[in-house]
């Protein structure tokens, strides 16, 4: 990031923008990097009814909705809202708790359905998505240890991750028999990076690019069909990054992660 080499943490430029980031707290108690994956679930539904209209629908302008656009900002408020119940958990552990996730995936993808209008056939072309999102949560289950940068042993990580791949694989095939090239393709690009992780060593950098490409995958495929989704990650992106060097100190969302000699795997 620019803003490292430009403006290095203890100088006086760092701590001047420091100070005007710092009146962004309010912004960043809202938890404003959960936005990326709640507005891609819930345009996962609008992309699977404008699947079933047009299979060749692609970077449509057009596609730009105001109803879609406020049923968005609905997601975020009901996802505020819902976090505070234990009911709904954070993290994927057990059979329940994954449950419990394909619930809120399905009530995401369902809101994101509303401008197309109801079909059954969206609930069938849907499921691989909730798979996928089931996924996400349950790549970032596995912890990390941020005082040691460690990671649980192989042994303890193998059954997540290896449930991890085969949902992963479910999706892309029922993708596929469906005729939807996005959801098989994004499940199929994001294959490599659980199995990475299962199948060599354990560390760190292997589960931060599954954490991170699980997320970054679908927006960008999501935003070939919906340019304009875009303009929403990217501005968003591009603040977080600077909203937490500036206060925090540190560079996320990032794509950069903890190399062997760097941290304890």
């Amino acid at each position: 990031m620019l803003a490292e080499k430009y403006f290095p943490k203890g100088s006086s430029r760092y701590q001047s923008l420091g100070k005007l980031f710092k009146k962004l707290d309010g912004f960043g108690a809202l938890k404003p990097g959960r936005w990326f994956s709640i507005w891609t679930m819930v345009l996962a539904g609008a992309n699977v009814t404008a699947h079933i209209d047009d299979r060749w629908f692609y970077w449509q302008w057009s596609s730009f909705s105001y109803l879609l656009i406020v049923i968005m900002i609905f997601a975020l408020w009901w996802d505020r809202f819902m976090i505070r119940f234990p009911v709904f958990p954070q993290s994927v552990t057990n059979v329940k708790t994954g449950i419990f996730t394909l619930i809120v995936g399905f009530i995401l993808f369902t809101l994101g359905t509303i401008p197309g209008g109801f079909d059954y056939l969206v609930f069938v072309y849907g499921l691989p998505y909730l798979i996928y999102f089931l996924v996400g949560h349950m790549t970032w289950s596995i912890p990390i240890n941020k005082e040691n940068k460690s990671v649980p042993s192989k042994g303890e990580m193998a059954p997540m991750l290896g449930s991890i791949i085969g949902l992963t694989l479910l999706a892309s095939v029922a993708g596929f028999l469906h005729d939807d090239p996005m959801i098989a393709t994004i499940a199929a690009v994001y294959s490599p990076f659980p199995i990475v992780a299962l199948t060599f060593p354990a560390a760190i950098r292997h589960i931060q690019r599954a954490r991170m490409h699980v997320i970054f995958i679908p927006a960008m495929f999501m935003a070939v069909r919906f340019p304009w989704f875009l303009f929403m990650i990217v501005p968003l992106f591009w603040l977080l990054r600077h909203y937490h060097y500036f206060v925090h100190g540190e560079v996320k969302p990032c794509f950069k992660v903890d190399l062997p000699h760097e941290a304890k795997d």
